[in-house]
């Protein structure tokens, strides 16, 4: 086990013994409180000056902080898959701004290249506007993992987000606004779809609501 491991855990546990919440200990120490998140995750490591302030704080000694005695190795392994679980998220969120940045770099290209060509009745910076559904899809793949109905978000953006683009290049032709209905119809669609999608997780948030309800209740006719 390694010397920073050892001191995240046993940061985490004497905070918690001595009931401090991290914003709480923030304030005491004048840091932030993602400060006091990163030490304990084991993302950076306090200085001694500040691991002597915390020894004070807790009334325990400063070697206390590299003892091996209080750590629990099943602290240890959720410490590692939590920062593992971090470092997957970042990837993806890289490599969701990279999919992006290629993805202007080509329209540019294309516009660019467009502009030695004589096309009558067509704006070439619109292709800037018919990329934000591609845009918006890359987010649904690498970040729609992530956060739980992003996917209604991007499914609703990328789908009024066509419309628009139809309507502004067909904008002289009859009855054009009618593509808003479609949109309307796809919006309906796409509700239905992220509930689907999300039907255990509603599921549980309402049992959880019903739980807490009916224990409110209990409570209030105790007291009563």
């Amino acid at each position: 086990m390694e010397q920073k491991e050892i001191i995240a855990v046993n940061l985490a546990n004497y905070r918690k013994k001595a009931g401090y919440s991290q914003l709480e200990l923030a304030k005491k120490l004048n840091y932030s409180n993602k400060n006091i998140s990163k030490w304990e995750n084991g993302e950076a490591t306090p200085s001694v000056y500040i691991l002597k302030n915390l020894a004070n704080l807790y009334g325990i000694a400063i070697d206390d902080f590299f003892s091996e005695k209080t750590v629990d190795v099943n602290q240890v392994v959720d410490m590692k898959t939590k920062m593992d679980k971090r470092k997957k998220n970042l990837f993806r969120i890289f490599m969701l701004l990279l999919a992006n940045a290629i993805l202007f770099c080509v329209v540019s290209a294309i516009i660019y290249v467009l502009g030695y060509f004589d096309l009558n009745g067509f704006n070439r910076w619109l292709l800037y506007l018919y990329a934000l559904p591609l845009n918006l899809l890359s987010v649904l793949i690498y970040v729609g993992v992530l956060y739980k109905f992003v996917e209604f978000i991007c499914l609703s953006a990328i789908g009024w987000v066509v419309c628009v683009s139809v309507f502004v290049s067909l904008i002289e032709t009859n009855n054009i606004a009618f593509i808003f209905l479609v949109g309307a119809g796809y919006q309906f669609i796409a509700i239905c779809f992220t509930l689907l999608l999300n039907l255990k997780f509603i599921n549980k948030v309402m049992t959880k609501y019903k739980k807490k309800k009916i224990l409110n209740k209990s409570e209030t006719n105790k007291s009563v």
